[in-house]
Formats: C-alpha cells, structure tokens, sequence
C-alpha cells in the first residue's frame, strides 16, 4: 500500500475544480426553473441531488484528497449543494403554489347560483296514507302516542 500524495493538487481533479462546481450548479438551476410542473421537478431533484449527481460525486472525490485539501475542496462542494438545495426548495414552493391556485380556479362551485332542482323520489305510498289517516283521527279529537308501549296497549284515548 502506498502512502498519502502530499502533493495532491485538488484543482487537477475535473469534478473539484471551482469553474466545474460552478457549472454543476449552474446546470441544476437551469434544470429547476425548466421545470414546469411537480413531476418534471422531481425528475431534475433526482438528477442533480441524487446519489449519482455530479455534486455527490464530486463530494465523494473529497475523501481521497490529502487533508490539506479536504477542507477548501469540501467547503466549495457544500456551498454549491447548499445553494443547490436552496433553489430546489425554491421552485418546489412556486410550483405547489401555482398548483393549488390552478385547483381552486378548476374546482371552484358557484353557491350564488339559484336552486331550482326539485328532490328525486317521492313519498311512499303507505306514509302518505298514514298520515291522511292520522290527520283524521287528530281532527276528531283522538292524540297519536308515538313509542314503544303505543302498538301494544292501543294509549290513543278517546276524547
């Protein structure tokens, strides 16, 4: 096994250089505001801040700089998944806002509109004669009982 390179210059690796970080970042804004809805955002979120992103990728680099290196190297990587993140927050906000706008216009119900429907379905037939008879019997004197003990023991009274 050989021993660290202590003379590793992290601008030699592609993925570490600051105008590569700067492009990656770049690219994963352009690709977030191309977005025109939730789907095609989320497909970008997969592509710029996955596991196999350009930025995770170049994070992954890091570990194999010396350690002077790491820390500039690694600083530069955060700042760009930082601002990154940022931006995905950003337009994933813009887009749900936008959705739920278009939702209330598309599922709007207009409750001034007059009501003119008359209900489905009619009386049946029995009920309606119950009643009229009911009515009879009220209008001669008799009281309905209504409850448990009113069939069996017959409590309308006589007048």
């Amino acid at each position: 096994m050989s021993a660290p390179n202590k003379s590793y210059d992290p601008v030699e690796v592609e993925a570490l250089k600051p105008e590569e970080i700067e492009r990656m970042r770049d690219e994963a804004f352009a690709a977030f505001a191309a977005a025109g809805d939730l789907d095609a955002l989320a497909q970008a979120k997969t592509a710029h801040t996955g596991g196999t992103s350009p930025l995770s990728l170049a994070n992954r680099e890091i570990g194999a700089l010396p350690p002077q290196a790491k820390a500039e190297a690694g600083k530069r990587v955060g700042q760009a998944r930082g601002a990154v993140s940022k931006a995905l927050a950003a337009r994933q906000a813009e887009l749900e806002a936008e959705r739920d706008a278009r939702v209330l216009v598309e599922e709007a119900v207009d409750v001034t509109l007059p009501y003119d429907r008359t209900p489905a379905g009619a009386r049946h037939p029995l009920t309606t004669i119950m009643e009229r008879v009911a009515d009879v019997f009220v209008a001669m004197g008799y009281e309905i009982a209504e409850g448990p003990r009113s069939r069996r023991s017959g409590s309308t009274s006589t007048p």
